[in-house]
């Protein structure tokens, strides 16, 4: 148990310091064959962190769906004034499918749990990966690590509902999840754990992917007040152009199956 407990520990502060796994290019990792892909998150705006993978995957001509688990109607600084009278919801719903439409993303499945409280909903948040996995049979799922890559409880929510999913799925997708890069992953860490060396695949945006970053970004226009306190308050386009890098552990189907089994088993 003591090795054991250490080699966890050394794990996660080579994931910290950046220097754990294989590190390989995303697009040495075969993207056209996974044919579609199916991200899930706590929130809308939540995809603006793989917004380099699904611009790679939609160029590889790999169909992308979006299943969203929460409502997102708890920030308490959302703007009103873009609100206009609707509700947060239906205020989230559109900002998410104007973000979606600049990504080339299809399929949107919202089940609307509450917001700041996907954990204590987690059987319903379960149920409902595990239906749109059955539904989708996605080559790929990309969810968040199991620190939720900024330790936002409904992050970390999701991580476990895909996790749980992935255990009883009938299908057996890859797996990608989001890893802070270095600079952000020294203060951030990283919650992967497990007894093999993931693979650590990496792209930096490029041109045309940094645009559809800061306008996916700017689709989100009720939530700008608390995205720019992620972004230290400068322009979307200024911080992604300094820091342009997206990281995703990555497991193969027969990886991500193993690995699911073994955290069931703990």
């Amino acid at each position: 148990m003591g090795e054991s407990r250490a080699t966890s520990w050394g794990q996660g502060l080579r994931l910290r310091l950046g220097v754990e796994g294989r590190r390989v290019a995303l697009d040495t990792l075969g993207l056209a064959a996974l044919e579609r892909a199916l991200l899930v998150f706590a929130h809308p705006d939540d995809e603006i962190n793989a917004v380099g993978l699904v611009c790679r995957l939609r160029r590889a001509g790999v169909q992308v769906e979006l299943l969203v688990l929460t409502d997102g109607a708890a920030n308490p600084w959302t703007d009103e004034a873009v609100v206009a009278g609707r509700s947060h919801l239906a205020c989230r719903t559109d900002e998410l499918r104007a973000s979606m439409a600049i990504l080339g993303a299809e399929g949107l499945t919202m089940p609307a749990l509450p917001d700041s409280k996907l954990r204590e909903h987690l059987v319903a948040a379960i149920d409902v990966v595990s239906q749109t996995i059955a539904r989708v049979r996605p080559g790929l799922v990309v969810t968040f690590d199991a620190r939720g890559i900024n330790g936002h409880p409904d992050h970390m929510a999701a991580h476990a509902a895909v996790r749980s999913a992935l255990h009883t799925s009938s299908t057996s997708p890859a797996l990608a999840m989001l890893l802070p890069p270095p600079p952000f992953s020294w203060a951030l860490g990283a919650g992967f754990r497990w007894q093999r060396t993931p693979t650590v695949a990496t792209l930096t945006l490029e041109g045309d992917e940094l645009e559809a970053k800061a306008r996916a970004f700017e689709a989100h226009r009720s939530q700008q007040r608390t995205l720019r306190l992620l972004t230290a308050g400068l322009p979307p386009r200024t911080f992604f152009r300094h820091f342009p890098h997206e990281w995703f552990l990555w497991l193969s189907r027969d990886e991500a199956r193993a690995w699911a089994d073994d955290e069931a088993s703990r």
